[in-house]
């Protein structure tokens, strides 16, 4: 099978980012089992080439499209536009070399305008809706509120829909009323390697606290400072390193405060002299930082299936996490991790300080996170059942399937342990 994925940037060891991750494993796994993939991407990084990586570049007409559209007052369409310059670069590989599926993100609604244009059936991948990603304040500029009603417009259109968190898939189809002839929920595949090295309570620094994430709202910067100063007036002696981009968050509705202001903002000398902060460094670095720390921190205000804490627990260390999302389809509270309550920063800090007072008996939970997250998010597994939906999408598209109904779709393809029927 030919397959085509969308990737917003490659590779992943040049630009990290959860879907650049997921498409990663996902291609390395299906091309160990004998299928073929074409990346397509709008940023591939200097001077990478590769037959099968193909980059999406804007057109003459496009950017003239910006041009006008900034002088007109209309605001930059930039990427809501990207779809037909996707659509356009798949096309023009289909032609000399058939494409059997595409695979690609809900954003921006641009798999509409693929859908419209290529003759193959498209698989939407839900990774962060922008509805449910985007927090607070973020969900009320222009740009978001553009950005929602595209994908809101798009997603009704679509036939085929994935997800790699059940949460996310069901919120969705209520959200937007969706009635896919194919809907699933296939969790993403994920490893760590063997050189990344396992959690050892023995050898790990029992003050050391590690938050791995961007510093902005959604992921929930300011609530593991926040809950880390509460932890800090009990443990004079514990440290926060910090590890992440700053992106900044908005305080109360103005404008975006980095990482540096924030703190002088908000924390005392003293408490920020118990934060290091490291912001963007190499995944193999990361790794080595949670077999040094005594606890990993995940605090999004909202997160599909996330990475940082399939990382975690793929290294078998002891694991903090915020109810959001699809997380708790992840965590199991006491025996893989312990979930902290949302919007609950003094039920964050009792939970990671409930592990530093006993990291001895962690190290069970810790190492049932290990063997959940390689059972749940092999590669060989998943990769075989995202190939059995793409069988299925092109079985339909090619027979005109009508739409089955939507508890039979969900219930059809729920991951082992998952709790419920869906509403």
């Amino acid at each position: 099978m030919h397959i085509a994925l969308l990737s917003p940037s490659w590779p992943m060891l040049q630009h990290a980012n959860g879907i650049v991750t997921y498409v990663h494993f996902l291609r390395e796994e299906l091309l160990r089992q004998g299928h073929r993939v074409s990346v397509f991407s709008g940023r591939v990084a200097p001077g990478f080439s590769h037959p099968d990586v193909h980059r999406v570049e804007p057109t003459r007409a496009y950017r003239l499209g910006r041009r006008l559209a900034r002088l007109l007052g209309e605001g930059d369409p930039g990427p809501f536009g990207w779809g037909r310059l996707l659509a356009a670069r798949l096309r023009d590989v289909h032609r000399a070399d058939p494409i059997d599926v595409v695979e690609m993100e809900e954003s921006f609604g641009w798999c509409a305008d693929v859908r419209a244009r290529l003759p193959v059936p498209v698989v939407v991948k839900l990774h962060g809706p922008a509805f449910l990603s985007l927090v607070e304040e973020e969900a009320a500029t222009p740009m978001a509120r553009r950005r929602i009603a595209c994908e809101a417009a798009a997603l009704p259109r679509m036939p085929a829909i994935t997800s790699p968190s059940r949460d996310t898939l069901e919120r969705t189809v209520a959200q937007l009323s969706l009635a896919p002839a194919l809907a699933a929920v296939v969790p993403n595949p994920m490893t760590v390697g063997d050189d990344a090295g396992v959690w050892d309570a023995a050898r790990c620094d029992p003050h050391t606290v590690l938050f791995v994430g961007r510093f902005d709202k959604r992921k929930g910067g300011d609530t593991v400072l926040h809950a880390f100063c509460r932890l800090l007036a009990r443990r004079p002696e514990a440290r926060l390193v910090f590890v992440g981009p700053d992106y900044g968050l908005s305080v109360d509705g103005g404008p975006l405060v980095h990482f540096d202001e924030w703190c002088a903002r908000h924390l005392a000398p003293a408490q920020r002299a118990r934060i290091d902060y490291r912001g963007s460094i190499p995944r193999a670095e990361i790794f080595r930082l949670r077999t040094q720390a005594a606890v990993t921190v995940v605090a999004s205000r909202w997160d599909n299936q996330p990475n940082t804490a399939l990382e975690a627990m793929l290294q078998a260390c002891p694991l903090v996490a915020v109810r959001a999302g699809g997380v708790d389809e992840l965590v199991e509270h006491r025996h893989t991790g312990r979930l902290a309550r949302a919007d609950d920063i003094d039920d964050l800090a009792a939970q990671i300080e409930a592990v530093l007072d006993d990291l001895p008996g962690a190290a069970p939970m810790g190492q049932a996170a290990r063997e959940a997250a390689e059972r749940r998010h092999a590669l060989d597994r998943l990769a075989a059942q995202t190939i059995a939906v793409y069988r299925q999408a092109i079985a339909q598209q090619a027979a005109g399937a009508p739409p089955v109904p939507a508890w039979r779709r969900l219930v059809g393809h729920m991951p082992s342990g998952a709790k419920g029927r869906p509403g």
